[in-house]
């Protein structure tokens, strides 16, 4: 008895702390296209946000299915007050292929429309496709260049 107590107490809070330590993409796996959530963090707040797929081609001609989730992060426990804002491209196996830092929660994308991002920049619209090739840098056409971020 005592050795099935520990199997189930290992695999409850085995589970808990992969659930806390899960990142925003992960956690986004069963959302619904659009749908939001605030999660209230030791550290501050996060809203997560699951915009869609993008069928995306490779420089090699394969296509995939990429999931676009972002993150806006607002950090209390920082020296002083801090946002951080997140775009993660992420395979349909939940696996993240790049992330990128967009600096503030107004360079977020806010939907996707045929098969491209959509940016609302200083009150303009912004329609723009992913890259031909995912690198240290997304550039957003008819805006700006932002940097990948390790996380």
């Amino acid at each position: 008895m005592k050795q099935l107590f520990t199997i189930l107490s290992f695999a409850f809070f085995g589970h808990q702390s992969i659930a806390q330590d899960s990142t925003f993409w992960q956690h986004a796996f069963d959302y619904e296209v659009g749908q939001k959530e605030t999660i209230e963090r030791d550290w501050g707040r996060e809203v997560i946000c699951y915009l869609g797929n993008i069928k995306w081609k490779s420089p090699s001609g394969k296509e995939l299915e990429i999931r676009i989730v972002t993150s806006y992060q607002q950090i209390t426990k920082a020296n002083g007050f801090n946002d951080r804002c997140i775009l993660s491209l992420v395979k349909a196996d939940h696996t993240l292929i790049k992330s990128y830092d967009l600096v503030k929660r107004l360079n977020l994308p806010f939907e996707i429309r045929d098969n491209s991002l959509v940016y609302n920049i200083e009150g303009e619209e912004i329609v723009s496709p992913l890259p031909d090739k995912f690198g240290p840098r997304l550039c957003v056409k008819g805006h700006t260049c932002f940097g990948e971020i390790i996380l």
